[in-house]
């Protein structure tokens, strides 16, 4: 009896998920497939998306594929990790003498001498993956399948950071599961509907250009794109406050800013870097420390800064709602040299700041002398 089991978080299910199973379907031909969503991967954290809601997307995506699809909540019962050994263990029980063919993407097939007890999986399980264009194949030691043609470079942690960055629903996700990820408010929604609600339009446009910025430039600088567009996203949460509130604030929730008295006297608007951050960790539920303190740092800096720090300082001066000329400079020098868009940007806020007559905060001139210092 041929059993295909499709495991993963699927949070969210996507496109490429679907293409895969499809073609699996067809090229195995399977008496029976178990599709099989993680509760707690062993390779990730756990998704703070419910698994009912999980599945209820994994049920709406593969309806209609087959009579002899089975939508297995068996890790939910495991109520823990569970590794891809125990599932294979768990079919084989469930089945007499079943041929089990394990469904994976290709970022996984390389990877797979690494799982808990390989050599079980192995022994029991025949390998079955689709590529995607460019893959480097390497010589396999075990019994697998190619799927025939190319399968779309997706990922769900990708369409999370869209929906983070942009508050909508990509196509790149089934649109059966559009309704219940927006009913929901998943991957970031309920942050978008706090934003609009809390900043001006124009703020919250600025936003979403940062956030979309910062993602791109994480790619080219190897820093995760969630990480980089949940700091986008969130970096002017604070806007909304007046100066007054933004002290009021401070002052209540005891955040410790650094020259607090003379921002309060001389430019409190400064502020709300260290309040944004503050509603990023306590209103949203940010733990990400590097987030948090690229949201801080994003208006003056640091002496510290690691590379999402900088990221965020770069994209919040330059995003594509910027409109003045250095704006262009910054953002070409960004896709070319983080550290050179960084100068760049430290001086464009410096001679601003000067040209407009207002106070220089300390934190900014100690910026630009470190900055300078690295440069020679």
């Amino acid at each position: 009896m041929k059993v295909l089991v499709f495991g993963g978080s699927f949070d969210p299910v996507h496109k490429g998920h679907v293409s895969l199973f499809r073609r699996a379907m067809k090229v195995i031909a399977p008496d029976a497939a178990h599709i099989v969503p993680a509760y707690h991967s062993p390779f990730k954290a756990k998704s703070p998306t419910p698994f009912r809601l999980r599945m209820k997307m994994l049920k709406q995506a593969f309806k209609g594929i087959g009579k002899n699809v089975v939508f297995d909540d068996y890790e939910l019962k495991q109520g823990g990790k569970t590794y891809t050994y125990q599932l294979v263990q768990y079919l084989k029980k469930l089945y007499k003498d079943p041929e089990i063919y394990l469904l994976v993407g290709t970022d996984c097939l390389n990877d797979l001498h690494n799982w808990k007890n390989p050599d079980f999986i192995f022994n029991n399980a025949v390998v079955v993956a689709g590529k995607r264009k460019g893959y480097d194949e390497k010589p396999a030691k075990f019994r697998h399948v190619f799927l025939p043609g190319f399968f779309p470079k997706l990922s769900s942690s990708r369409v999370r950071a869209h929906i983070l960055a942009c508050g909508d629903v990509p196509d790149t996700v089934p649109a059966s599961i559009a309704p219940t990820i927006r009913q929901n408010k998943l991957y970031g929604l309920e942050v978008h509907d706090w934003l609009k609600a809390h900043l001006k339009t124009n703020r919250y446009l600025h936003s979403k250009n940062v956030a979309e910025m910062a993602a791109a430039l994480s790619d080219i600088y190897d820093v995760n794109v969630e990480s980089a567009v949940r700091a986008g996203i969130l970096h002017d949460a604070g806007k909304g406050f007046s100066g007054p509130e933004l002290v009021a604030f401070c002052k209540k929730h005891k955040i410790k800013v650094p020259f607090f008295e003379d921002i309060c006297k001389q430019e409190p608007a400064l502020l709300h870097s260290f309040v944004s951050c503050w509603l990023a960790k306590n209103r949203f539920g940010v733990k990400d420390k590097d987030v948090l303190s690229a949201i801080a740092e994003h208006t003056l800096g640091s002496l510290q800064m690691s590379t999402l720090s900088k990221i965020l300082f770069v994209a919040d001066i330059s995003s594509k709602d910027r409109k003045y000329k250095d704006a262009f400079v910054i953002r070409n020098l960004a896709l070319q040299d983080l550290d050179k868009a960084l100068l760049y940007a430290a001086n464009r806020k410096l001679l601003f700041t000067i040209d407009s007559q207002k106070w220089l905060c300390p934190l900014g001139i100690d910026l630009w002398n470190h900055l300078i210092k690295q440069e020679k």
